[in-house]
């Protein structure tokens, strides 16, 4: 089955596809996406637990630092969201991609209303699943490329909970091996800890960029005319997350801060040293990832070491959002094809 010239989808291909301005409608849909991206985008969150910085601070940081990461290590990772999803005889066309876009951005932006961070590779591949297979069938879906990215959403949180727990373990030993004496001496310890905090918290957020950004226009570099130059794209990306990490994003820091488990300047630091090794890696071999799965799991790594107790009914909620994100985000992108095939 393919999209009918007389459907809506048709009659938008047909009038605007060769026309510069629908690519910088697209351009525009990308950076609202982006938006939403960032306004789910939780990296800052262990600075706040362990008191570093204020929440306004924390955020305006992680905005800029999101526009200054996206232009280094974004394009990428953005191709291989693009163009490894489905086969070339089955691309995805602009309108298709338009779809693709606001099924994300409405998934996105109503989680993060109510502060709950998801993982934004699910949405991006239950939204291309869903138009794709509706459009084309299954027989479109490159299922071992799916296959990979899945498995990382479960490898990942893996890595980051071990990577949590040992990271905390070798801190505490390099801290007690200092012959810590009194109050004095621990706070001194944790002020030494703040301070590389605030270090590999700049360095997550630039690699977390560079991997977030490609979920956002990333259905954007199925267009000739986007991959052949992706500047404006990748722009616009930069902006839309600075600014959503701003405008919106303290809402999920505030309850990942304070709802998941009870964080100092060193026990955040070992979390967030698990979590920037993984996403720089993951980056560099353009592999997307979910930045909101491996925190939380390295914040239940942490846990685990003070034997502090986990805050169950949090942990449900945010699982539960892992789950129904893809499906739901499929369901929408069908859902849109469908109401446009009406009309």
């Amino acid at each position: 089955m393919t999209i009918s010239k007389f459907s809506l989808l048709g009659i938008v291909r047909w009038i605007f596809l060769t026309d510069p301005a629908i690519l910088t409608l697209a351009i525009g849909i990308g950076l609202f996406v982006a938006f939403t991206i960032g306004a789910n985008d939780e990296t800052m969150t262990p600075a706040v637990g362990a008191g570093l910085l204020g929440l306004s601070a924390a955020v305006i940081i992680g905005g800029v630092c999101n526009l200054i990461g996206v232009f280094f290590l974004g394009e990428n990772v953005a191709k291989t969201v693009g163009n490894n999803f489905t086969y070339p005889a089955y691309p995805l066309t602009l309108p298709m991609v338009f779809i693709i876009l606001i099924s994300m951005a409405a998934w996105l932006l109503i989680v993060s209303m109510k502060g709950i961070p998801i993982s934004t590779t699910q949405s991006i591949v239950g939204s291309v699943l869903g138009i794709a297979i509706l459009e084309y069938g299954i027989d479109a879906i490159r299922y071992d490329t799916v296959l990979i990215v899945v498995l990382s959403w479960v490898v990942s949180p893996i890595l980051g909970l071990l990577g949590g727990y040992l990271f905390y373990r070798l801190i505490l030993l390099i801290q007690r091996s200092l012959k810590r004496t009194g109050y004095d001496d621990y706070q001194r310890q944790e002020k030494y800890a703040a301070y590389a905090l605030a270090l590999f918290l700049l360095f997550t957020v630039f690699s977390r960029s560079g991997n977030d950004v490609a979920k956002a226009i990333g259905p954007l570099m199925a267009l000739p005319e986007i991959a052949k130059d992706p500047f404006f794209a990748l722009l616009a990306g930069g902006v839309g997350m600075c600014l959503g990490v701003i405008i919106l994003g303290r809402r999920v820091v505030k309850k990942l801060a304070k709802d998941i488990v009870a964080l100092s300047p060193t026990s955040a630091l070992a979390a967030s040293v698990s979590v920037s090794i993984i996403m720089f890696v993951g980056t560099l071999m353009a592999m997307p990832l979910s930045g909101s799965h491996i925190l939380v799991a390295a914040f239940i790594g942490v846990g685990f070491v003070n034997q502090e107790k986990v805050d169950m009914d949090s942990l449900k909620e945010i699982g539960w959002s892992w789950i129904i994100t893809t499906p739901a985000s499929a369901v929408f992108s069908g859902t849109l094809l469908l109401i446009t095939k009406l009309f």
